[in-house]
């Protein structure tokens, strides 16, 4: 394990970024945000990030960073709980993106390292970014072979909303092109219909014959035009197939075809957000003075729905655990 002074955040506080390993891949993650940084697998680096924090601090496309205290958009900035009316930070068109100045800016504790394996934790504390009752939470990033597993587990003080999950940006072929090529299969039937805002619209339709049906492999750029940019979509998991890894009981959701790389994706969530990059091109230079692109990167943002907590989804009771697993795991083809 290497540990590496990164910079001083725009609080004054020191940022390190940790390297962990093993014989087939490599992981620096970084304690502002519990952020992946780099995840090198056969040699080749392929997730989004910076060499320097001044670009992480300046940049709003949440790279590699752990999402919390609820992942996704709610709508009007607000929710109720119990009867109370809770409002949030309005950082998104009017509603609320990934809980305000959320959990990937905050700076984690290390809690554990190995070689192969460092674990966060993070109090948010009661009303932070207007969310009601202390939060415990801890996220752990394993090595396993060429798989990295991201474990997440927090625990309320008092009735709260939660949903975590880990905007990576994955390039399969390695950063600078775009992943237009790159095929996709999605184990979906349904996925949840948004307006021009990206706030669910209350529908949730079938994906046959859409553009989002991606039960058969199709790759992101054939379904794309000058009316329909890109997927910015939480698709709803219609998997049958699971396996006993890391002991738990994980569904197999996607996969992910580079030109000689393969990500399969396992979960115990009922969704994800299949992002592609449509507001990447913009933003600081990735890291080695590659320039960002549109559809330069994907994300595969395991969850709950989206603005769920004003439909009573994701609710946790005092002392009640909230833990998610998912794994993504690299292959050659």
């Amino acid at each position: 394990m290497e540990k590496i002074f990164f910079g001083t955040d725009d609080n004054d506080c020191a940022v390190h970024l940790y390297n962990i390993k093993n014989q087939l891949a490599s992981l620096i993650v970084m304690d502002r945000g519990a952020t992946v940084v780099s995840f090198k697998v056969f040699g080749r680096d392929i997730v989004g990030g910076y060499d320097d924090l001044e670009s992480y601090i300046k940049d709003d496309s949440h790279q590699g960073g752990t999402i919390g205290r609820v992942a996704n958009r709610i709508a009007n900035a607000r929710f109720t709980m119990d009867g109370e009316e809770y409002f949030l930070p309005k950082n998104n068109n009017g509603n609320c993106l990934h809980g305000g100045r959320g959990f990937d800016l905050k700076i984690w504790d290390v809690k554990e390292i190995q070689d192969n394996k460092i674990v966060f934790s993070y109090i948010s504390e009661d009303g932070e970014e207007g969310f009601p009752g202390r939060l415990d939470t801890e996220v752990t990033y394993t090595l396993d072979g060429t798989s990295l597993v991201i474990d997440y587990k927090a625990i309320p003080h008092s009735k709260t909303p939660i949903s975590l999950t880990n905007h990576t940006y994955f390039n399969l072929d390695g950063l600078g092109g775009n992943v237009d090529e790159h095929r996709i299969r999605i184990a979906a039937d349904k996925y949840v219909e948004v307006d021009d805002m990206l706030i669910p619209t209350g529908n949730v339709p079938s994906v046959h014959s859409t553009p989002f049906d991606f039960n058969e492999p199709h790759t992101i750029g054939e379904r794309l035009s000058d009316s329909f940019i890109g997927y910015d979509h939480y698709f709803m998991f219609s998997t049958e197939e699971s396996e006993e890894m890391f002991g738990k009981n994980l569904s197999f959701v996607a996969e992910m075809w580079g030109k000689d790389m393969k990500m399969s994706v396992y979960t115990d969530q009922p969704g994800a957000q299949f992002y592609t990059g449509n507001f990447l091109g913009n933003g600081p230079m990735f890291k080695g003075g590659v320039k960002q692109v549109l559809h330069g990167a994907f994300c595969f943002e395991t969850h709950t729905a989206p603005n769920g907590v004003n439909h009573g989804i994701g609710f946790y009771e005092k002392d009640e655990i909230y833990s998610q697993t998912t794994v993504y795991r690299i292959e050659k083809i």
